[in-house]
Order: C-alpha cells, then sequence, then structure tokens
C-alpha cells in the first residue's frame, strides 16, 4: 500500500505492484491503470466483483453505447463527480455525442433539441432513476416505447453502478490521472 496521499484525496492510492493476494495480480493484469481502481482496491475482496459488473456494463449491454455514455455522464453531472465526468466524457465523445449533446447534459437541459426523442426520454428516465429512483408512470411509459425490456434495466444498471463510482471518488477525492482532460463542468445541479 502507498503511505502518500495526494494532497486532496482522502485515502493513498494502493500501490497494485504491491499489492497481495489474487485482487492484486488481476488487478496487475489489467490493461491500464486508473486512479479509481487503485482507491478502489482498499476494498480488496470486492474490486474485482465490482469491475466485472464493470466491463459487463461498459462491454457487454444491448443498450447502445452512446446512450449508455449520456447516462453517465448525467449521474455525473446530478452528482458533481469531476472523476467520472472527465473519463466518460471523452468516451461519450468518441461514440458520437456531440459538443451541443454535452453541454445540453452540462445545463441539465435534457429537452433539448441535441438529443432525439428516444434520448429525451432515456435522460426523463434517467434523471428520475438518479434523484431517487421513483419514476413516474407517464416518463417510465415514454421511456419504454423507445427501450426493450432489457435495456430498460441495463440503463438501471449502467446508472448505478456509475453513482456508486461517483460516491467511490467524491467520497475519496480520488485524484484524476496526470494529464488526465480536467475539463470541468459546470458548478451547481
Amino acid at each position: 500500500m502507498s503511505t502518500e496521499v495526494n494532497a486532496a484525496s482522502r485515502l493513498p492510492l494502493i500501490d497494485i505492484d504491491k499489492m497481495e493476494g489474487p485482487a492484486g495480480e488481476t488487478l496487475r493484469s489489467l490493461p491500464m491503470r486508473m486512479n479509481i481502481i487503485a482507491m478502489a482496491a482498499h476494498a480488496s475482496t470486492c474490486v474485482i466483483p465490482q469491475l466485472m459488473l464493470g466491463n459487463a456494463v461498459m462491454n457487454e449491454q444491448v443498450l447502445p453505447g452512446l446512450r449508455r455514455e449520456l447516462l453517465i455522464l448525467l449521474a455525473a453531472r446530478l452528482d458533481g463527480a469531476q472523476y467520472v465526468w472527465s473519463q466518460h466524457r471523452v468516451i461519450a465523445e468518441r461514440l458520437g455525442a456531440t459538443p451541443a449533446m454535452v453541454a445540453a447534459i452540462e445545463e441539465l437541459d435534457l429537452a433539448s433539441a441535441a438529443f432525439d426523442e428516444a434520448e429525451q426520454a432515456l435522460l426523463d428516465f434517467g434523471k428520475q432513476v438518479i434523484e431517487g429512483g421513483n419514476v413516474a408512470d407517464e416518463v417510465f411509459e415514454r421511456f419504454s416505447c423507445h427501450f426493450t425490456a432489457q435495456e430498460v434495466l441495463e440503463a438501471i444498471i449502467a446508472i448505478g453502478y456509475y453513482m456508486t463510482m461517483n460516491r467511490l471518488t467524491l467520497a475519496t477525492r480520488t485524484p484524476l490521472e496526470p494529464g488526465a482532460d480536467a475539463m470541468r463542468m459546470r458548478e451547481g445541479a
């Protein structure tokens, strides 16, 4: 374990190269080293299952990647989670998010013309899931007109996973990686 705490970080990042046991072996085999993983490694019995769920969300869902990323950005925006916002804004743009889409989420303008009807329904649904989970009937019906039952559940799971990651980074003040895009979200929700 690292003994040096980043000035902003509340806990030291785990030195994955020195981490013992199966979790250490698995984390060393990952293609990327990220501070969020080095922080999550404190929970050595949970970090691998958590990463497996993250992999399923990112790589195995039927829900289209761009739409998943819009939900992740919305969760990051509503939670004020800069770490996840910075990482996933780049992914969303690679998947086709326009600057107008990103700006609309920053401004919480979920009815923006930057989004098609299905995306607007997705974001309205996502906002209610993030803000407590009790989705109004009309919002659910509008959303489910555009998405399958599988996509509905995948959207909820993606939101839940990234709300967990938002809270992990916020509560511990996990620092962005050196050189990471630190574009800031607008302040306030």
